[in-house]
This record gives structure tokens, sequence and C-alpha cells, in this order.
């Protein structure tokens, strides 16, 4: 961000020219928009950059923690802490006693979302997270994994189920709820969803825009004088830099939302497809099984309390 010049917006929309200075180096995409078609843009190759990354770091420490051997090394033990954070914190808590299943994709989209978010902090780059497209696609693969993984666990007809809750009427009233209930259970995730790329998308596409205006003082005081200039370039500069350490700070937060928000989306669905399932048991009428002949809350007939 800070050798951004020209316009704010330079550092945050996607282009097929990768522009280095205002007044400088200019590289066009190869292969980057031939006609009417869109192929590579800058947002696409800093993906690209950031999955690399991804697996250039976490392909090696894979094998090495398959060997069990004790984590050894600063990074070693950052790396493989921030995977455990990952499903100790927000994978079992609120997937359950299946989150190993999942975790995998936890770990996928937050090490993804946070890579593409410190891309947007370096020099030249940018961050594709501030295209709403990018965080469109990754909230769509969002409701597309939580639909698939209920319906693989326990099939399409409970999987339905989970959107309805158990109601005890007529048939002929009992239809027609259902049929009006399940668009707006349905419509309601996918609202959820939308909700996790418009927050990740205005979080980082916010913060690059007000990164950009404070640096955009320097050059509107050029050839005012140096006394006017220099003061403008220092409190830009200090500015900025203060303001990188939150852009940081929300990086990290950011990444950990939708990783959270999405295992607790689809522990949700899996507790209703789980009810749905076993014959929604939660609202039987059984004696609990260590239930005794004197259990004063299941025999009618007995004081519970004494006058």
């Amino acid at each position: 961000m800070l050798f951004a010049a020209g316009s704010a917006l330079d550092h945050v929309l996607d282009t097929y020219v990768w522009h280095i200075f205002e007044e400088g180096l200019h590289l066009q995409i190869p292969l980057g928009k031939i006609g009417n078609f869109e192929f590579l843009s800058k947002y696409s190759i800093l993906m690209f950059l950031a999955g690399g990354l991804i697996l250039w770091i976490y392909l090696p420490l894979a094998k090495k923690i398959q060997t069990g051997a004790a984590p050894v090394g600063v990074c070693w033990n950052l790396f493989e802490a921030i995977l455990t954070f990952i499903r100790d914190n927000i994978a079992k808590p609120y997937i359950g006693a299946d989150a190993d299943k999942y975790v995998h994709y936890l770990w996928t989209v937050f090490l993804f979302v946070l890579t593409c978010n410190l891309l947007g902090m370096m020099p030249f780059m940018g961050s594709p997270t501030a295209s709403f497209t990018v965080t469109s696609v990754l909230a769509l693969s969002v409701f597309v994994f939580i639909h698939a993984s209920s319906i693989m666990k326990y099939g399409v007809k409970f999987h339905l189920f989970s959107f309805a809750p158990h109601l005890d009427l007529p048939i002929a009233l009992k239809i027609p709820i259902l049929m009006m209930l399940w668009p707006i259970e349905f419509g309601g995730l996918a609202l959820k969803c939308f909700v996790l790329s418009v927050r990740l998308f205005a979080n980082m596409f916010a913060g690059h825009i007000v990164l950009g205006t404070i640096l955009l003082f320097i050059p509107l005081v050029k050839n005012t004088g140096w006394p006017l200039e220099a003061t403008v370039t220092v409190a830009s500069v200090l500015g900025v830099l203060a303001l990188s350490f939150l852009e940081l700070f929300v990086a990290f937060l950011q990444a950990f939302l939708f990783a959270f928000l999405t295992a607790l989306f689809l522990g949700g669905v899996l507790e209703h497809a789980g009810h749905a399932a076993h014959g929604h048991k939660d609202h039987g009428h059984k004696d609990p099984p260590d239930a005794g002949p004197d259990d004063v809350h299941i025999h009618e007939g007995t004081q519970v309390h004494a006058h």
C-alpha cells in the first residue's frame, strides 16, 4: 500500500494491467482479456499465488507430521498451531463428534482467506477478497459444502426434514405449512452465506480504500513548498502505518469469522438432520432408561413438594 499513487481504487479493483507505479511500470497480463473473453486477471494470479503458498508451506509440514515427530522450530510450531486452533476451538465445539471429517475444509477456507487478505498488505499486490466476485464464490462453496455434507451423511430425505420442525398436526395442515417453511429455511441459509461474502468483501474493500485515500494526500500537496509537503507526507505515512496494523488484525479476524461461521452453519444443519434421521426423539415421551418406580417426574399422583 505504501507505493500506491494515482487512485485509491488502483489497489482494490481487479485489473488486466498490473500497475507498479502511476508513472512507471505497467505490465499487461498475458491471456488477460482477449476480445470479449476474460481469462487471467490480477486477482486470478494472486489467488493462484495464495494457493501455491499454502501448498508450499503445508505439504512438507504434513509429511513431517505423519512421521509422528515432535514439532521443531518456530515455523513448524506456528503453522501447526494454526491448524490445531481451528480444529479444537472452531470445528469440535460447533460441529461435534464428526468434526475431523469436515475440519479439512475449514482449514482450507481459513488459510486461503487469510493468505488473500495478507497479500493486500504487500506493495504492488492486492487483496482478492476485496472483490465481491471472489467472496461470493467462496460463500457459494460454503453453501454447497453444507448441503452436500448433510446429504452425504443422512441422505436427501432427512436433509430436507432438517429444514422443517416437527409438527403434531393433521396431514391437511402439516403439508401446506411445511411447503411454506422449506423455502423460508433454505432462503435463510442462503442469506447467511450471502452475508458471509458481504462481510468479508466490505471489510477488506473499505480498509484498503481508507489506506489509499490517506496516501493520496501526498501527491495533492506536490509543488506547494517543502514545509507543507514534508508535514503531509510524514503524517500520511505514519497514519498508514498505524492503520496497517489495524488492517493486519482485520485480515486475521475476517479469516477467523469466515471459518467460524461456516462451522456454525454446518453444525446446525447436521444437528437438525441428525434429529430428523432418528425420528425426532427429542419430541418423544419415552421414560428415561434410568427411571425407576419412585421417579416423581414419571408417575402421576406422586407429590413433588411437601407442604
